[in-house]
Parts: structure tokens; C-alpha cells; sequence
């Protein structure tokens, strides 16, 4: 699964879009070894999380901050394959 290494650095977060991901367009946010979190990129809708209140929110901040480049990346990194679905 590839690794945002650069915005993961920055913000504190594992921050990864699966190859072979699935509409709609979301992140995979880990915090340790458990703690993580699945959020669609353009709504910001949490679909699952096990972060701290506070990280959850810091995750949804960062998100939003950087909608443009995570669409970006969630389109090359699967080929935009799912938009012709």
C-alpha cells in the first residue's frame, strides 16, 4: 500500500491510498500500532475510526487542508479506474 511519506512526515499520521482502492475517493489514517481511521477525501465523512477524539479531528483537518492533493494522489495511485465505473 502506498505510503503519502511526505504529508505522513509532516502531519504526524501513516497516511495511505491502497493500489486497488474503491470509490469513494478516502484515506487510511493510522496513529501507533491500532489506532487509525477511514475518511472519504471529498465529503470528509469518517466511514470508520479508532483515533482519540482529538487525533480524529486533527486527521480531519489535515484531510480538509489537503483535499486537492489527496484527490490527486487517490487518482494516480488507482488509475482513476474507479471514475469510469
Amino acid at each position: 500500500m502506498p505510503v503519502l511519506k511526505e504529508l505522513s512526515e509532516k502531519c504526524g499520521f501513516k497516511i495511505i491510498i491502497p493500489v486497488n482502492d474503491h470509490e469513494p475517493k478516502h484515506v487510511h489514517l493510522f496513529k501507533g500500532a491500532d489506532d487509525f481511521a477511514k475518511i472519504e477525501i471529498e465529503t470528509l465523512k469518517i466511514v470508520r475510526s479508532y483515533l482519540k477524539k482529538g487525533e480524529l479531528k486533527q486527521a480531519i483537518e489535515i484531510i480538509k487542508s489537503n483535499q486537492n492533493y489527496l484527490i490527486r494522489k487517490w487518482e494516480e495511485i488507482t488509475g482513476g479506474q474507479n471514475d469510469k465505473m
